[in-house]
């Protein structure tokens, strides 16, 4: 099974650049993540083998 994985920009309350990765459970298609964040490019995926992830 395969996980959703997106990244995108945020600030801190002391205006430091911060990268936001969100992993979303296995099975959420990719649509349904658009639809949660549509401003978000860059777009992931994690395939397990075995015990471990692999970044797709």
């Amino acid at each position: 099974m395969t996980r959703r994985v997106i990244e995108h920009k945020a600030f801190s309350h002391d205006r430091e650049e911060l990268l936001v990765v969100t992993v979303f459970e296995e099975g959420v298609s990719k649509q349904e993540v658009r639809k949660e964040n549509p401003y978000t490019k860059r777009h992931g995926v994690l395939v397990r083998f075995g015990d471990k992830y692999d970044w797709r």
